[in-house]
């Protein structure tokens, strides 16, 4: 009997437990959703046990929300069977949520996430069709917040494709809607948008720059980095990224040593946040600036810790694939024929497949944006038509009362006259019979 007693008292004190436990992660869940934003960029795999604590969760809503950003982490760390696993569960947990605002929120979170992800794969055209999908569910909310985020990836995705100009109209766009209605964010909200934006200038311009040669457009890269720098506050990826570039501008310029001192403080950043993208791009443009200056022994060692970090964490395949074009070019001057090939073998092999999916995806993303274009610019004609139309049948109604209101005042004006004429010929007749009298 006491074992009984024991086994309820256990049974009750577990459900208990685990009430308790879900009941604090829904009390938690907006302080979950904080935190694994923040640290998405800075920290991939703090901000994974944070999404995975959040999936501890019993609620639909919060599943979505924690398998979504799941999806966009496990990518990142180069895990796409299990990135592709959690984005259909959490797809699988929103059509369970009972439509509502809150729904549309969370949809819009999830469609963020799944936009992340495909670009992270090098999916341009299904990245963008899923944010245009989440503008779209923003806006039958009017959650403008989010529309700000959706907007500003499309800017990043258009200059990763090569439309420079688009992605800065896009990002001056922004930046102007931020300036004019500060008071719909908070100033964390203002904080996260303006400095990523700033880090998407600087970035279109650094890559317009690289596509035209123009200084002018340099100076704009730099001045825009370095806002990014000014409101990047809490976000170390984007001071990272943003100082990474200011590496390259100063080189750029042929300055060198301040590009030097510049990349290893990035190194030292991207070691202490375990940000590995970022460290393999500062390995890669320290061995390109020693191999720039003759300095080959002093730039292969940061050109193989590349390489590793693309094999250990699929960290950056671009960084990998100029990489290689370097360790070519070196080992060939070095007359190390066998190196050479090994080198150029690996960088052809990998452009060839990076070019090939670059130029599909270029095309496919100005197709769907010239698709849009031409969506909005016959939703803007039926709708001139439609105010045509009704401005024709009301104006057609009011030519039909103005006739028939003619009508029948010339009628009303003849039997007016009749009646006139009548009395005036009996009044006639009257003062005649009195005449004769």
């Amino acid at each position: 009997m006491k074992r009984i007693y024991c086994f309820l008292f256990f049974f009750v004190f577990t459900a208990t437990f685990s009430q308790q436990k879900n009941a604090l992660i829904e009390d938690d869940y907006e302080t979950l959703k904080d935190k694994i934003r923040l640290y998405f960029n800075s920290s991939v795999d703090r901000s994974l046990v944070y999404a995975e604590q959040m999936a501890k969760s019993s609620n639909y809503e919060h599943l979505a929300f924690a398998n979504g950003a799941m999806s966009s982490l496990l990518q990142l760390k180069g895990e796409t069977h299990k990135s592709k696993e959690k984005y259909k569960l959490a797809l699988g947990y929103l059509a369970k949520v009972p439509e509502s605002k809150e729904k549309k929120r969370v949809t819009a979170d999830v469609y963020n996430y799944g936009g992340l992800t495909e670009w992270y794969r090098g999916n341009h055209a299904a990245a963008l069709e899923i944010f245009q999908s989440g503008i779209k569910v923003s806006s039958q909310i009017g959650d403008i917040s989010q529309i700000v985020k959706f907007k500003a990836n499309i800017a990043l995705l258009n200059e990763s494709v090569g439309n420079y100009q688009l992605a800065i109209k896009n990002d001056r766009e922004i930046i102007d809607f931020l300036d004019k209605n500060e008071n719909l964010f908070t100033s964390a909200e203002l904080l996260s948008r303006r400095s990523n934006v700033y880090l998407g200038l600087g970035s279109a311009y650094e890559s317009y720059f690289i596509d035209k040669r123009r200084m002018k457009l340099l100076d704009s890269s730099e001045y825009f980095y370095k806002k990014a720098i000014e409101y990047s506050g809490n976000f170390p990826y984007t001071e990272a990224t943003s100082r990474l570039s200011l590496g390259n501008i100063a080189s750029w310029r042929k300055d060198y040593k301040s590009a030097e001192r510049i990349y290893f403080e990035v190194v030292n950043l991207a070691l202490k946040n375990k940000q590995f993208d970022l460290l393999s791009s500062a390995y890669y443009n320290l061995g390109d600036l020693f191999q720039s200056n003759g300095q080959y022994y002093k730039a292969l060692p940061f050109l193989k810790k590349t390489d590793s970090l693309q094999v250990l964490h699929h960290s950056n395949e671009i960084s990998y694939l100029r990489s290689n074009y370097y360790q070519a070019r070196i080992y060939n001057k070095l007359n190390m024929p066998e190196l050479a090939h090994k080198h150029s073998r690996i960088y052809l092999n990998l452009l060839d497949k990076l070019e090939g999916k670059l130029n599909e995806e270029r095309l496919k993303v100005n197709y769907k944006q010239g698709e849009d274009n031409l969506t909005a610019e016959m939703l803007s004609i039926e709708k001139k038509y439609k105010k045509d139309a009704f401005l024709n049948s009301m104006l057609n109604v009011f030519y039909v009362i103005l006739f028939v209101g003619i009508v029948f005042l010339l009628i009303k004006n003849i039997r007016d006259k009749k009646k006139s004429y009548k009395k005036m010929i009996a009044l006639i007749s009257d003062v005649s019979k009195n005449n004769k009298k």
